[in-house]
């Protein structure tokens, strides 16, 4: 929803993860950058390319080269120019495995603006219950808090650490308190309107947080 919302503002995506039933306007997270960059980096050091188990210690920082010549930053650039993007214009990525490798990106993008959608740790262990993608790989909400620890502690690092950082609350996003989007536009140059962010988070397209 986040991403969908800085989508809507004119921030360029790309080609991305098309709506299904569990999330009717689809998921804002860039095909190629996540399986053949985000999904491929954890893989090939022998972790979960979905980020559930096992996942990387919490300073897994490892040198990141593509064809023994490419960086991370060229392959990234190269991907994105072939999905159309123009130079000049806001970009965004993003990925909840981006909690996992944020030192990665942020190696290679240390300019970056990062932002951290959070969410009730309730609400979220509710979700991950009713999701199928998320559901099918336990049952047992004392995972999934174990799980959303896990992820909270790397993301307290990522803030701690890079050079730009906001976090917004999708709960207060829900309830229509666009306060924190429009103070990182304000911030950072976009053109924020109320009008098209309220319709893109009308409850009519998204589950109630306290579902």
């Amino acid at each position: 929803m986040t991403a969908g919302i800085f989508a809507t503002l004119g921030v360029w995506t790309g080609t991305t993860v098309p709506g299904n039933e569990d999330n009717p306007k689809g998921y804002f997270e860039h095909v190629i950058l996540r399986e053949q960059v985000t999904k491929a980096i954890l893989a090939a050091h022998g972790f979960d390319p979905l980020g559930i188990r096992p996942l990387p210690p919490r300073d897994f920082n490892p040198s990141i080269e593509f064809n023994h010549s490419f960086t991370l930053r060229q392959a990234i650039d190269a991907i994105i120019r072939n999905d159309g993007y123009k130079s000049g214009s806001n970009w965004l990525y993003k990925g909840p495995k981006m909690s996992l490798l944020w030192r990665i990106y942020d190696n290679a993008f240390p300019n970056a603006i990062w932002i951290v959608a959070s969410r009730n740790r309730e609400g979220f262990v509710r979700s991950c219950l009713k999701t199928d993608f998320m559901s099918r790989h336990s049952a047992d909400p004392s995972f999934w808090h174990q799980y959303a620890e896990e992820y909270e502690q790397r993301l307290a690092d990522l803030a701690g650490a890079v050079a730009t950082h906001h976090e917004v609350k999708t709960d207060d996003i829900i309830r229509g308190d666009f306060s924190g989007i429009e103070h990182i536009c304000r911030t950072h140059d976009l053109h924020f309107q109320l009008d098209r962010v309220a319709e893109f988070v009308s409850p009519r397209f998204w589950n109630s947080p306290t579902e």
